[in-house]
């Protein structure tokens, strides 16, 4: 049999074969198939969109030192980034050979943690918490520098903050493990049990209530 029964050789005997659907049938058969398969997902992208928390990472891409000069600020959802021969592109249409970035989220958490933090860069990349700088990664030619400690942050709201000054194909990273796990990019809304990132405000103290 071919094509699920549609076509078929004479049944024995000399009987006639079965008839064949008429064209226009088989293609309303066709458009409710596609039709079908497509109602999905309309509803899976609008609850995606509605659950997916707020962009926690409030990064500023400048073509300076000082953070001068044109360039962009976007809202991130991870502090994660590469750029390579395939996407070369920086944020403010920059040159990835001279530009500079910083990224500043608000963390919370409902108790103390001692927490695996990673920092990983091509370039000289800086974490400060709360003013205090905690880890520096400074990357060697060709070589991508890893910077790591366990941090101790207290319940509260902090502040962390990321710098980084490319050298080369630019990266940087920022992973931390707040549940034992495998640290891991620190992204936006809940991380773990009574841990939350949150955008920051504008001002001289982004992370502080009114």
């Amino acid at each position: 049999m071919i094509a699920l029964g549609l076509f078929s050789s004479a049944a024995p005997g000399g009987a006639a074969a079965p008839a064949v659907p008429d064209a226009a049938r088989s293609r309303r058969v066709t458009r409710w198939a596609a039709a079908a398969s497509l109602l999905p997902l309309p509803l899976w992208f609008i609850t995606s969109a509605l659950l997916a928390p707020a962009p926690a990472w409030r990064g500023e891409y400048r073509e300076n030192a000082g953070f001068t000069g044109a360039g962009a600020v976007l809202h991130e959802r991870l502090l994660q980034r590469y750029w390579d021969k395939s996407y070369p592109a920086v944020p403010g249409d920059l040159s990835y050979k001279s530009f500079v970035a910083r990224w500043d989220t608000c963390l919370s958490s409902n108790e103390a943690h001692d927490v695996p933090f990673m920092l990983v860069a091509d370039g000289s990349a800086t974490l400060t918490i709360d003013g205090a700088e905690r880890l520096r990664a400074q990357s060697a030619s060709g070589m991508r520098a890893t910077r790591g400690d366990t941090i101790r942050l207290e319940p509260g709201t902090h502040h962390l903050h990321v710098e980084l000054t490319p050298r080369g194909w630019p990266s940087i990273a920022l992973l931390a493990s707040f549940d034992g796990g495998p640290p891991s990019p620190i992204g936006s809304g809940q991380l773990a049990k009574g841990v939350t990132t949150a955008p920051p405000k504008d001002g001289a103290a982004p992370c502080t209530s009114p």
